[in-house]
């Protein structure tokens, strides 16, 4: 009832008592996907099941992750950038992301992805690159890219402190 609900599973809610929600099978299967990637988001907040007195309002990114957990993911994606060039483009950017360089583009184009735009090629330092891929935008990637699920699980093993993999 909370995904439905706080608008984390998208649905058509009919207001009815019984059969209220409409799902749709792609957005049950990206739950699934996004459920194993981020538990956190999806947990119901305490006391939500206990009546007319819970909170209905999904966790916020502050409360899934703390500061020390986007430091720690910050030096990942940082040993993992060390032997890149200080300022790459689009091309790099989408080769070590795993996304299409047209959604690289995009990013830039949209301003979530800082860049400079030098004849008519967006140029992307790597202390840009690193603090979007602690964003709110590029964890909140819906459909994630193979690499990202792959960074996701390195991530979740250095969050449960066994980051000896990480080498």
């Amino acid at each position: 009832m909370f995904l439905l609900e706080s608008g984390l599973v998208p649905n058509i809610d009919s207001g009815k008592k019984t059969r209220r929600f409409k799902i749709k099978t792609v957005d049950v299967i990206q739950y699934l996907k996004d459920r194993d990637d981020y538990p956190e988001l999806f947990k119901a907040p305490d006391g939500f099941y206990k009546g007319k007195g819970g909170d209905k309002k999904a966790p916020s990114f502050d409360e899934v992750f703390t500061q020390e957990d986007l430091i720690r993911m910050r030096q990942y994606y940082e040993r993992l950038l060390k032997n890149n060039p200080d300022v790459m483009s689009v091309e790099q950017v989408a080769q070590f992301t795993g996304y299409n360089k047209n959604s690289v583009s995009r990013w830039c184009g949209k301003k979530e992805l800082k860049c400079f735009y030098i004849k008519q090629r967006y140029q992307i330092p790597k202390e840009y690159l690193l603090d979007f891929l602690v964003s709110r935008y590029f964890i909140g990637i819906a459909v994630k890219s193979v690499k990202h699920q792959r960074f996701n699980e390195q991530i979740r093993k250095l969050r449960t402190g066994s980051d000896d993999t990480m080498a």
